[in-house]
């Protein structure tokens, strides 16, 4: 399976330095890295380090959704 960096942050601030109701607020983070011709109708499984609030991985899949990937899987190393 490719590995491929479909998604940077815009913001660089940690969200361990934020509180829980500024992760739940904040606004998108992310930008597509590739053009959503590549990607529409693909299968993507975002990998993250740390599930907390899971903003972070609803921020990512509704944006590969708005760009027209088919599904998307999550995987989180730690909780």
């Amino acid at each position: 399976m490719p590995l491929k960096d479909l998604l940077r942050r815009k913001e660089l601030a940690p969200q361990s330095e934020k509180s829980r109701k500024a992760r739940l607020e904040m606004e998108q983070p992310f930008e597509l890295r590739v053009a959503n011709g590549k990607i529409r109708n693909q299968k993507v499984l975002l990998v993250d380090d740390v599930y907390t609030t899971g903003r972070t991985l609803f921020h990512g899949a509704e944006l590969l959704y708005k760009n027209g990937v088919e599904a998307v899987e999550s995987l989180t190393f730690a909780r």
